[in-house]
């Protein structure tokens, strides 16, 4: 769980779960996402408003008699507290006969259950279809292994077409992350660049400390709590690591495409694409076309924290484990890492202005653009209107001659893109831009970190 008070950027998955709670109809609901994400936190802020029964699954072998003590509990019932139910029929049939009236009922973690019981989910297909389907429970399937439960989801699952709603809880954005704590918006990019939207290692993180003194203290200490995150969530889903960080440590050194990960990891071509498919599947990379369209795709960790720990992490592993200070190895490069995470961050913002209606025109579309050796950091589209607004991110503070000189080459680079006759616009997002008012006098369109505070996240 996570340890604030703070309900922030889950309003919309909670909205989902009361509509299906008000529907006063049987409701199985599929609620997964990657550890960490906040599922137990929305599930008990859920539980707080309409009440209902939680039960944790454990990888015990016990699960069926501790879900019996909390059903015992629950209904204050003492023939159940001294007779477990003793397999899953009855257990279904008890939650059948309890459920005249709107019940709710989470199962966490459910995929500890239906490994150990094979059983499980086919009996729930027979009381679901018998008995369940008619009657008023809610009933809520909450998993972290996301190849897992989107397993549940697919044909071949015995609920496949029971399910009422199902929802995958995403990471938040950098406007909602930012609200955990009180601190400068440059600090919470450089938080962003190495937790992302994750809301627990953000729960986690101590602002009166500092960042650099968080990172070690969270990550770059044998023993600290995320020290070896990526390898225990890659090894809760994947038998065989060894390949998947090849790959993953390729990619985060920048080598993105097919042929040069397929070079570095040492892997061959035609096995690649399965291993790719997986880690796309798991959240962890994905694969990025330009945004007016092509077939060579480049892959991407879009995991902040697989990225921040295949390029910093894993390499200096040795040095961590014995003891050494790191910090200042990572500075040298970490300025350069920030620039792709603040490209991320730059689309965030777009795409708020977009939604409050802050851009000359609302865009459709939002990307990266390149061909050969020219690319566009972000090219923003509305096709109907034949309108594209080219934009350049820099983590840099820039002078007023050097935004211009940016500006200027984006005019040129935008008729490489061949978009004749539509209306162009050019913006620019930096960390610092100097004589901003006298750019935008010129039509250009500038934004640094002091115009993102304008950017209300609820936008």
């Amino acid at each position: 769980m996570i340890l604030t008070s703070k309900f922030i950027d889950r309003e919309r998955e909670l909205e989902f779960l009361k509509d299906r709670y008000g529907s006063e109809s049987a409701e199985l609901i599929i609620l997964y996402g990657r550890r960490r994400i906040g599922k137990t936190y929305l599930l008990q802020r859920f539980l707080s408003e309409v009440g209902g029964l939680y039960l944790l699954a454990e990888e015990s072998e016990t699960v069926l008699e501790d879900f019996s003590e909390k059903l015992a509990d629950y209904f204050n019932d003492p023939v159940l507290r001294e007779n477990p139910l003793r397999n899953w029929r009855a257990f279904f049939a008890y939650l059948s006969e309890k459920s005249s009236e709107r019940l709710v009922v989470v199962i966490d973690e459910v995929q500890y259950v239906a490994k150990a019981h094979r059983e499980f989910l086919s009996v729930l297909q027979k009381y679901w279809d018998t008995s369940l389907s008619k009657t008023k429970i809610m009933l809520i399937l909450c998993g972290s292994l996301v190849s897992f439960m989107e397993g549940i989801l697919s044909a071949k699952s015995p609920v496949y077409g029971r399910r009422t709603g199902a929802w995958k809880v995403e990471e938040m954005d950098f406007f909602s992350a930012r609200k955990f704590h009180q601190m400068s918006l440059e600090e919470a990019i450089h938080v962003y660049a190495v937790f992302g939207g994750v809301p627990q290692y953000w729960a986690d993180y101590n602002p009166g400390l500092g960042f650099w003194e968080n990172i070690r203290r969270l990550v770059l200490s044998k023993g600290a709590k995320y020290y070896d995150e990526p390898k225990y969530l890659l090894r809760e889903e994947l038998r065989d690591v060894s390949r998947y960080f090849s790959i993953l440590r390729a990619i985060a050194l920048g080598y993105n495409r097919f042929g040069q990960i397929a070079d570095k990891a040492r892997i061959e071509k035609n096995s690649l694409g399965k291993y790719l498919s997986v880690l796309q599947e798991m959240g962890y990379v994905t694969e990025e076309f330009p945004v007016t369209g092509g077939r060579r795709g480049i892959y991407r960790i879009s995991d902040n924290l697989f990225a921040f720990w295949f390029r910093f992490v894993y390499p200096l592993r040795g040095e961590i484990e014995m003891g050494l200070d790191v910090v200042e190895d990572i500075k040298v490069e970490f300025n350069h890492y920030l620039g792709f995470v603040f490209e991320k961050v730059a689309e965030q913002f777009l795409v708020g202005l977009n939604r409050a209606g802050r851009l000359p025109f609302r865009f459709t579309r939002i990307g990266r653009w390149w061909r050969k050796s020219e690319e566009i950091d972000l090219l923003a589209l509305n096709e109907r209107e034949n309108k594209v607004l080219s934009i350049e991110v820099k983590w840099k503070e820039l002078s007023e001659r050097e935004a211009r000189g940016i500006l200027g080459d984006l005019e040129r680079k935008i008729e490489l893109v061949g978009l004749d006759g539509w209306e162009k616009s050019y913006g620019l997002v930096a960390r610092k831009v100097d004589g901003k008012e006298s750019l935008r006098s010129r039509g250009w369109l500038v934004w640094d970190l002091e115009d993102f505070e304008m950017l209300n996240p609820e936008d």
